[in-house]
């Protein structure tokens, strides 16, 4: 695998925010102690500036030099082959930042349609003018403000918009002011009618957006993929590396964004040959993802959702569910169909409009036709997307539809689009429409369910996560056992997580509520407080839901009330019905933030609850926690460990779960903040040490789980070699550590 070392385990590190390359290098001597065998970047080249994740890429073929530049990166990949460590890269096909300092965008901005990059991005450009809804008010308030002004040269004039340069067309006007100045509303109407882009109120001119965005964000632009000189224009640096020995695997962001998946990773895996490919994937229960499809698997939240419905008690679950009846959504995917269409009026119109023109050419109705006409097949679009039961399905790449999803046909419209899905590989206007649709509706599902319902259906929130469903069941362990011998069997080389930078909540924070679910009573009492007390605060009863369990999950943690405070906002923002991220309602938020600091103040000191009954749900935790370590790092596949989460580490969603994290001080002692901490961290390395020793039999082997009376007993075996792990039960009273044999 290209000079890698054996696959063993994964660390993702999260570059920026105070971390670049010269620390991640720093980092690698405790790695390889820890038992890693390769570091895991998120994406590294040059972003927006101020960029704090690294997605709104303006440059793929360029290291960021906030992070130390292309010397920083030979030096880490030099520093990381001596030291037995492999690089994996997190790279970024479908989109990038949507801003004039993309030397691509600014390209397209002075030269309009004819530029050289014209076709790397997907925009509409029938539709008119580039638009940039940037504006925080009109066109000429903002100019009377002072916050749009003419700079540069004259062979290179530019409109400074907040300070952000949008380069201009090389015309006499532009020049004369450069040179002379004189910009009032006349001249700048002039000036901007010269253009080939314009700019609006964000609030108000969405109708104008042309370009496809990365789900609702009009900063991220999406990258034409599917043609092969862009593939190669944007894979430049990557393939290079990669043919260098400087990266030993890649993992893909976002693939349903793009309008061909598969073709995309065919052409990637014929790029960088044998090198590990890992997709970001989301699946729903019992999906799974196009076999033909040339990599390695997923990214790991399909490994994450059976260990969390694994350790979930059922008696518990179903109390936590009780107490929520009236105050959660009776039905999920009747508020799912509910959001969606919600989502489609408002914000993703653009998004449905050009879906609906590119299914009414392939319809063959005519540009001209009836208004009515074209609005019937863009509603037929929206029918079918509420409906549509995945992610997306992959008809554009000529993979054919689920003999499933012909319960979504229906007469007229909606069976004629269930026809076009399946013409996609003998007609290009029916392809193009399939693409496009498949994109629309893997960003619906994402907005509808995890970014907006499960901040709604509030009674169990393990389950309200990234891959998972807040309607799932608890898991049997002889379903557990089967399903991991599946996947050693299909999908050995997978990544296997617990806690990623997506993930809404850390696998140590579900812990606190996977461990309340074990005490049904003990839930149900404090669940029905808090909805009493969610009430006294003028909120819905799910808030006080909501906010228990949170509380929960940060209890005893550093900064707790901040932090909880923090995360509430956002939560209220992403549930979408009394607050948005456009148009907050601080005084709902202020009264939610009242909430979590009284519920925290309660769970911190014991309320609710006898002494005996609060040191039980805390032994059990620690219990649910080890067991995640254990479970994750004895199953089949590749364990992906989330930076700092080898001691404890609870987090709520981004950017609490990209807190700065003591590098420096993770093999200390003095760094494990409790006695837990410091075993999970010991059971961690111990584990991967053992997984280098058997890597071949923990990655590819047979898997068995058992139950016994006081034990839970995990069995791998390949060939003559067995490995046998035991660990008490996370449900059981005995407490204790865990055992190992090895049988030759």
């Amino acid at each position: 695998m290209n000079g890698s070392p054996p696959f063993v385990a994964t660390y993702r590190l999260q570059l920026r925010n105070g971390v670049d390359l010269d620390q991640a290098r720093e980092l690698l001597l405790w790695l390889a102690e820890l038992g890693i065998s390769h570091l895991y970047l998120s994406p590294l080249f040059h972003a927006a500036s101020g960029s704090t994740h690294g997605y709104d890429v303006i440059d793929p073929n360029t290291v960021d030099p906030v992070l130390g530049g292309e010397a920083a990166f030979l030096a880490l990949s030099d520093a990381a082959r001596a030291a037995g460590i492999g690089l994996v890269l997190d790279i970024v096909p479908n989109h990038m930042a949507f801003v004039p300092e993309n030397p691509f965008i600014a390209d397209i901005l002075r030269h309009g349609r004819d530029s050289r990059f014209a076709e790397v991005f997907d925009i509409d450009w029938d539709k008119g003018a580039l638009h940039f809804p940037v504006l925080d008010g009109m066109v000429e308030d903002v100019l009377e403000s002072g916050q749009i002004v003419v700079t540069g040269t004259a062979q290179d004039p530019a409109l400074a918009i907040y300070g952000a340069a949008y380069p201009l067309r090389r015309t006499p006007l532009a020049q004369r002011l450069v040179e002379d100045g004189g910009l009032d509303a006349p001249t700048l109407a002039a000036l901007l009618s010269e253009q080939g882009w314009s700019v609006g109120d964000w609030r108000e001119t969405a109708d104008a957006i042309s370009h496809r965005r990365f789900f609702n964000i009009t900063g991220l632009i999406g990258v034409r993929q599917e043609d092969a000189e862009v593939f190669d224009l944007t894979h430049r640096w990557i393939v290079a590396q990669v043919q260098a020995g400087r990266i030993q695997g890649l993992r893909v962001d976002h693939i349903d964004g793009l309008a061909r998946p598969g073709g995309y990773l065919q052409r990637l895996r014929d790029a960088v040959g044998t090198v590990p490919i890992w997709a970001e994937k989301i699946v729903k229960p019992g999906e799974s993802i196009p076999e033909y499809w040339p990599i390695e698997g997923m990214t790991g939240y399909e490994f994450m959702t059976p260990v969390t419905r694994l350790l979930t008690d059922a008696a518990g679950l179903s109390a936590m569910r009780e107490v929520a009846v009236g105050a959660v959504p009776e039905d999920m995917q009747a508020e799912v169909r509910k959001v969606r269409e919600e989502l489609l009026g408002a914000m993703l119109a653009p998004e449905l409009r050009r879906v609906g023109a590119a299914a009414a050419a392939a319809l063959a109705a005519p540009a001209e036709a009836p208004t009515k006409a074209q609005g019937e097949v863009a509603e037929a679009v929206a029918d079918l997307a509420v409906r549509w039961p995945v992610y997306r399905s992959y008809a554009a790449d000529g993979f054919p539809l689920d003999p499933w999803f012909e319960a979504l046909r229906g007469p007229g419209l909606p069976g004629a689009l269930l026809d076009l899905l399946c013409a996609s590989d003998k007609d290009e206007a029916a392809r193009d429409f399939a693409g496009r649709f498949e994109q629309l509706t893997g960003a619906l599902t994402a907005k509808s369910e995890e970014d907006t319902v499960f901040f709604r259906m509030t009674a169990y929130l393990p389950f309200c996560e990234v891959g998972a469903e807040p309607d799932l069941t608890a898991m049997t362990v002889g379903d557990f056992s089967s399903l991991m011998q599946d996947r050693a069997a299909r999908w050995p080389l997978g990544l296997n997580a617990l806690s990623t930078h997506d993930t809404k909540r850390s696998a140590d924070a579900r812990a606190a509520v996977i461990a309340l679910s074990h005490f049904p009573d003990f839930a149900e009492r404090l669940l029905s407080t808090a909805r009493e007390s969610a009430k006294r605060h003028d909120l819905p009863p799910r808030w006080g839901l909501y906010v228990l369990q949170s509380a929960l999950m940060l209890r005893g943690e550093p900064a707790a009330s901040e932090r909880l405070s923090a995360h509430l906002s956002k939560a209220m923002r992403e549930a979408k019905d009394l607050s948005q991220h456009e148009t907050p309602d601080e005084d709902a938020e202020g009264r939610l933030a009242d909430l979590g600091r009284e519920l925290l103040d309660a769970v911190e000191k014991g309320e609710g609850g006898e002494v005996d009954e609060w040191s039980r749900f805390e032994r059990r935790r620690e219990q649910i926690v080890l067991a995640h370590v254990v479970l994750q790092l004895t199953a089949p596949g590749i364990p992906d460990i989330y930076q700092g989460c080898e001691l404890m580490a609870s987090h709520l969603t981004d950017p609490d779960n990209r807190r700065a994290v003591d590098f420096a001080g993770l093999a200390q002692d003095e760094s494990a903040s409790s006695l837990l901490s410091a075993r999970k961290r010991n059971l961690t390395r111990t584990l991967l040490h053992l997984r280098q020793t058997y890597a071949e039999l923990f990655t590819r082997g047979d898997y068995a789980l058992t139950e016994e009376t006081d034990r839970w007993r995990i069995v791998r075996t390949l060939g003559s070699k067995a490995i046998v792990v035991e660990m008490p039960l996370p449900h059981g009273t005995v407490q204790g550590g865990w055992q190992v044999s090895v049988l030759e």
